[in-house]
């Protein structure tokens, strides 16, 4: 029988960094050289990984049933699928896609967390939007000074879709249903009026990748700045006059923080609420928190609970 086998190589998923060229270096993870360089140092080993590829299928005595095998193997999916990226991409966005998930460390949510949490392929994932770079992970904190946005943000993916099927907050708690986070639950099925809401149904419409505070800021730090007690109004002017490079944040993007946060990590997210961009049909917000033992609430702030405790969901502005 023919050697049909490839030089084993450790795959990447890019938030691992895994790869190694033949020679064990590692030159495009040198962030001193340009992104050029190290776009094109990558580029050489995927091109020697496919080049050894398609040369093994060629062999002399490969049968047919070893060429398919080698075709459809893991490492050749995956070296195809990292030149097809190599080709859409600019040394920048290169540079972004290997850094940031090195940089963020937890805090980064991509694909491979997805398929550890909840066990899903969430399809073709965009590239890491042209703003996060190392620069504004490693600036100061606007919301919580004397920290690094790396620190106190999280860059999540959010996908359009899940096994093929529309990502809608209803399908994350299907997705609950069958696995097991930090505490006994990971939603708490006390208040389901928030499923019956069209919010609640409405699908993803693409998917992207969003940078969140893990958090808004703290009454203790920064007393002037912050949303708790506050009502909508007084927080939407805390928002405009301290905050204008964020955006409000969808009920769908929180409860998918803190519940793949949670599944990735054990570790639980959010223990008071924060107040989401929907709207109820008295004025009031849909609040995600309170993520306790019995799991991750979903609630509606009602008109007279508005100066309860609740901070205001919000996250970075990014291009898509």
């Amino acid at each position: 029988m023919a050697n049909t086998e490839t030089k084993p190589v450790a795959r990447v998923g890019m938030s691992k960094g895994e790869v190694v060229s033949p020679e064990g270096q590692r030159p495009w993870d040198d962030r001193t050289l340009s992104p050029q360089d190290r776009y094109e140092s990558y580029l050489t080993v995927a091109r020697e990984h496919g080049s050894r590829i398609v040369a093994a299928s060629k062999r002399d005595g490969i049968t047919e049933d070893e060429r398919t095998a080698l075709r459809l193997s893991p490492d050749t999916q995956f070296w195809k699928g990292e030149l097809e990226q190599l080709r859409k991409e600019t040394p920048e966005g290169f540079c972004s896609r290997i850094d940031v998930p090195v940089i963020l460390g937890k805090n980064f949510l991509g694909a491979a967390s997805w398929k550890v949490g909840f066990g899903v392929d969430v399809g073709v994932v965009p590239p890491i939007p042209k703003e996060v770079t190392q620069s504004l992970l490693d600036s100061p904190c606007p919301l919580h000074p004397g920290q690094k946005i790396k620190d106190t943000h999280i860059l999540m993916l959010v996908p359009k879709t899940v096994n093929g099927e529309a990502y809608t907050a209803l399908k994350l708690d299907d997705l609950c249903a069958s696995r097991k986070g930090s505490g006994d639950r990971l939603i708490w099925h006390a208040d389901v009026l928030w499923k019956t809401q069209p919010w609640a149904s409405a699908p993803q419409a693409q998917s992207e990748w969003v940078l969140l505070p893990k958090s808004d800021p703290d009454p203790k730090v920064s007393p002037d700045k912050h949303f708790r007690r506050k009502d909508i109004a007084a927080q939407q002017k805390v928002h405009e006059e301290h905050y204008s490079e964020y955006r409000e944040v969808k009920a769908l993007e929180v409860m998918t923080m803190a519940l793949l946060y949670d599944l990735t990590h054990k570790v639980s997210l959010l223990p008071d609420y924060l107040r989401c961009k929907e709207t109820n049909a008295s004025g009031g917000r849909v609040c995600v928190g309170r993520f306790y033992s019995h799991g991750l609430r979903v609630s509606v702030d009602l008109v007279v609970n508005a100066y309860a405790g609740i901070g205001c969901a919000l996250a970075r502005k990014l291009k898509t």
